[in-house]
């Protein structure tokens, strides 16, 4: 059942979430504007709950006290070795519009190969959380989901700006998002074979969540002002943190 459970989330992460961003783009730009905004403030609240009150203290139990520490050292060092690979690799956007390397027509394979790579953890980490136990592994998989879908829906944006036609975007867009579910089986074999590497698994899904919460998705917020705003985008937050923690007291904890 639990093998199950990995592969429904992984596949409602990747293609669900590409379905669900292709049908965002199809609204008018105002629309899809509040739409994806309101999106992005749920998903903050998710992501960090997610992290903090799912994943970390599971990734603690998980070890020796004796090791603690070294959780706490995968989760700062998975926030570091994030940050370098967005800095490095994945670039998502050039500032100089007339940059060579990151001009509209490098944009496209780029956020692809990056989007495929990003997608791959995703599948990684909803299998080692639901290896822990079905409240983990749906606080995981609701959180990929939630934050997944502005982020394709994003992602859309550029393809179709770097020339991509809306059907090959979709079917890119599928593609590299597919590697999740490759990921999830081979995380479920090996992270239940090799139980030591789960609790710093989740401690890396973590930094992610941390990392993508903090990093990608509160700065798109602070591009709107005002208090009108400030308070939808607070209560969504607020949301998402009371259906996360909700979920908690709803699904069992059992290793």
């Amino acid at each position: 059942m639990i093998f199950w459970y990995i592969i429904l989330f992984s596949i409602l992460g990747s293609i669900g979430a590409v379905s669900a961003a292709a049908i965002f783009t199809k609204f008018n730009d105002n629309r899809q504007k509040k739409l994806i905004s309101s999106l992005i403030s749920f998903a903050i609240g998710t992501l960090l709950t997610s992290a903090l009150i799912g994943l970390i203290p599971e990734a603690l139990h998980g070890v020796e006290h004796d090791n603690e520490n070294s959780v706490m050292i995968t989760v700062l060092f998975g926030i570091i070795f994030l940050f370098f690979l967005e800095k490095i690799i994945i670039w998502r956007k050039c500032q100089d519009s007339e940059c060579e390397i990151h001009g509209h027509e490098a944009a496209g394979p780029i956020v692809l190969i990056g989007d495929a790579f990003h997608n791959f953890t995703d599948g990684l980490m909803i299998a080692a959380a639901f290896l822990i136990n079905l409240n983990t592994g749906f606080l995981t998989g609701l959180a990929v989901i939630l934050h997944e879908i502005p982020q394709e829906t994003g992602d859309f944006g550029i393809l179709l700006h770097s020339g991509y036609s809306r059907k090959r975007a979709f079917l890119y867009n599928i593609l590299s998002g597919s590697t999740t579910i490759p990921a999830a089986i081979v995380g479920f074999y090996i992270f239940d074979s090799f139980t030591f590497i789960t609790p710093y698994m989740l401690a890396f899904s973590a930094a992610s969540f941390l990392y993508i919460a903090l990093s990608d998705l509160t700065p798109e917020l602070h591009k709107k002002w005002g208090l009108k705003h400030t308070i939808s985008q607070l209560s969504l937050i607020i949301l998402g943190f009371i259906m996360m923690y909700s979920i908690t007291f709803i699904l069992p904890h059992t290793h």
